[in-house]
């Protein structure tokens, strides 16, 4: 059997034990946090709860024990669960490798067990209809997109008649406390009283929660989270190699013009109050290719009278310095390999750039059709292939399969880093997962880097630490905003990394007063689970 013996243990506690068994034999792993989890969730919730496990932590397997557990108590006859239009073929052969279920993937199939693209369900008739049904159970993945209560997708789920309702995310609250309100009301409607008094009573700002105790108190009758490092799992290793590169010519060039530009255009905007949100885009796509950078470019009339000589420059470069390292990663290690970039033009000019090599690569984006999804992770799955993929088209996808991570550009936020890497560093992973970082030296990208990396210790801090810290270093503005004022506005190298170091030293601090369970109301660390 793989199972834990505690697991084994607790999971005799279910009443779906003996169908489970024959599914265990068989390869379905089981650990005790998540028996745990489902017996609270079935016991004490009622049946009505978020998860809210980190990522990698295996939602999808406690969401089937919930499903499990309820048709065991004969409390449950029908179930649908709705899920992102790039997860519904994923969620159906977990449902049947797991647990042997046949779940159907539209509206008139017959069945007992529906997972439906929850971008299809909110459209009519189909959502009128589903509305209709009296549901036993829905279970919604990725439930953070329900957090705006003016969506469509939350009044779908709000406008539905179920019994049972699972909300399953890793980020129950990914920007401000009142997305957890979103989330609660939906699950226990009424749990937090009213809007306002639930603002007045529990937020002190955004971000940053008053009268914790109680807080807590309540999130535990709604809310179950799990985090890597108190459920006992030994993940694989980390092997983090950082790779530099050195811009020469054309490259140096535009780089520094652009950059000396950003810098003018950023004081000029601070002094008239006007927004600097595009001069961060402009100053992130300088840093992942040309072909990103020049559809923005075109448009910065601010640059001046050297805007078109600027654009001619960036339309010239074809193969950059980036590129070359990862076709020389690619010759070397000869391994499967994930690249992430933010930018889908930084991704066209890549991938054809490894056909023209001779490598098998394709694009993973959020545009592709779920067919088309599919196809390209089977497609990568079978060998030694290259995937390169934006966040928008990695969100989601189990792709353990595969242990080699190249960050072709850097977000400024590290837990989208931490979600990259969460896609190849989960449950199921056998190897060490090898993450290659390419940044150009003598750029912000050197500077980002070296605050993630010395700093933060990013890639070995687990994902609920960085959490609580980045909402703690986020009380004094967002750490975009901070970063883009400490490279625009100052003029020496020595002040910028004065200044990060300040910022470093802000999250070493953090590190050493907070941890996640006490910082949004957790229970003491040991416990294996924390209520938010």
């Amino acid at each position: 059997m793989n199972v834990e013996p505690q697991a084994l243990e607790m999971a005799q506690q279910l009443m779906a034990w003996p169908s489970l068994s024959d599914r265990v034999a068989q390869g379905l792993d089981l650990h005790a946090y998540q028996v745990e989890s489902v017996l609270k969730v079935v016991n004490q919730l009622e049946g009505r709860a978020i998860l809210a496990d980190e990522v990698g932590l295996g939602k999808t397997i406690e969401a089937g024990l919930a499903v499990a557990e309820l048709k065991a108590r004969s409390t449950i006859q029908n179930v649908l669960i709705l899920v992102p239009a790039g997860l519904q073929t994923q969620w159906v052969e977990e449902l049947r490798n797991k647990f042997g279920w046949t779940a159907q993937r539209g509206p008139r199939d017959p069945g007992w067990l529906w997972v439906l693209s929850i971008d299809t369900a909110k459209r009519p008739p189909l959502l009128h209809q589903l509305q209709y049904v009296e549901w036993d159970l829905v279970i919604v993945d990725e439930a953070h997109h329900l957090k705006n209560t003016r969506t469509q997708n939350y009044q779908l789920v709000e406008g539905l008649k179920c019994r049972h309702l699972l909300l399953l995310t890793a980020t129950p609250m990914e920007n401000q406390l009142t997305e957890l309100y979103a989330l609660v009301n939906l699950v226990r409607p009424g749990l937090f009283g009213p809007y306002l008094r639930f603002y007045r009573q529990f937020i002190l700002d955004k971000r940053t929660p008053k009268n914790a105790a109680e807080l807590r108190h309540l999130l535990s009758q709604v809310m179950v989270r799990n985090q890597r490092q108190e459920v006992g799992i030994e993940f694989p290793e980390r092997e983090v190699t950082l790779v530099p590169l050195r811009l020469g010519g054309p490259e140096r060039a535009l780089y520094d013009e652009i950059a000396g530009a950003l810098k003018t255009e950023y004081r000029h905007r601070v002094g008239a109050d006007q927004t600097v949100l595009p001069l961060l885009i402009l100053q992130r796509e300088l840093c992942s290719s040309p072909r990103a950078l020049v559809p923005t470019l075109r448009n910065a009339t601010w640059v001046g009278p050297h805007l078109n000589e600027l654009v001619a420059l960036a339309e010239s470069l074809g193969v950059t310095e980036k590129m070359r390292a990862v076709l020389e990663l690619a010759r070397h290690l000869r391994e499967r390999m994930l690249i992430f970039t933010e930018y889908r033009g930084t991704q066209e000019a890549l991938v054809e750039f490894l056909k023209e090599q001779g490598f098998e690569a394709e694009s993973f984006h959020g545009g592709l059709r779920t067919k088309d999804r599919d196809q390209l992770v089977e497609w990568f799955r079978e060998k030694n292939r290259i995937l390169v993929s934006t966040e928008a088209g990695g969100q989601g996808i189990n792709l353990q399969f595969c242990h080699v991570v190249v960050n072709f550009d850097l977000p400024w936020n590290p837990m989208r880093i931490e979600q990259r890497i969460g896609r190849v560093h989960r449950i199921g992973q056998t190897r060490t997962v090898e993450i290659y970082n390419l940044f150009a030296v003598d750029t912000v990208e050197e500077d980002i880097l070296r605050l993630l990396h010395e700093k933060i210790d990013l890639f070995r801090t687990v994902i609920g630490e960085l959490d609580v810290i980045l909402r703690h270093i986020e009380r004094r503005g967002s750490l975009e905003k901070r970063l883009i004022d400490i490279f625009f506005w100052e003029d020496d190298r020595d002040s910028v990394v004065t200044r990060l170091d300040q910022l470093g030293n802000e999250f070493l601090a953090a590190r050493r007063r907070l941890s996640w369970p006490h910082a949004m109301g957790g229970e003491e660390p040991g416990s294996g689970q924390s209520s938010i």
